[in-house]
């Protein structure tokens, strides 16, 4: 039975979805990585599933359609922004009456985050040009370091 009362909100890029690929293709191979199908179809027994990126709303929503992966999310909750930060507050109103889990590369997305709602369970996922990032803002650790998607199955199921 799906619990509505949680929310996955999910990065693409560098999350989900293999950039590094994209980029070393000249921009023609749209891939996910490895693990990812799995978790969206156990993760979508668990809970709601969420898209919060940043990138040109039409080509983030391309990856998406190109991996096969967009019938896990409602459109309703796809939120892709030129800046996340300007937009955070705002889509996590949205969400008030759920438990919010918010996956991505970048801590600065995720320290804002626990700014506005600290409820939010803040998820890095140390992948991409960002995994080195240990310069942790005014003492922020998120609430899990992960290297794989499939870690968050288990905290998420919690």
């Amino acid at each position: 039975m799906k619990l509505l009362n949680k929310l996955v909100l999910f990065d693409i890029d560098y999350t989900l979805f293999d950039t590094t690929a994209l980029k070393a293709s000249d921009l023609t191979q749209y891939s996910l990585y490895d693990e990812v199908k799995s978790v969206l179809v156990k993760s979508s027994k668990i809970a709601e599933l969420g898209i919060f990126s940043k990138g040109e709303s039409e080509f983030q929503k391309a990856k998406l359609q190109k991996t096969g992966i967009v019938k896990f999310f409602q459109t309703k909750n796809i939120h892709i922004f030129e800046n996340k930060n300007q937009n955070l507050k705002e889509v996590i109103k949205q969400y008030g009456n759920c438990k919010i889990y918010l996956i991505d590369d970048k801590l600065e997305i995720l320290y804002n985050a626990k700014q506005f709602d600290p409820s939010i369970f803040t998820i890095w996922i140390k992948r991409g040009p960002f995994a080195q990032d240990e310069t942790f803002l005014n003492n922020f650790s998120p609430d899990a370091t992960i290297t794989n998607l499939k870690e968050a199955i288990s905290i998420v199921s919690d």
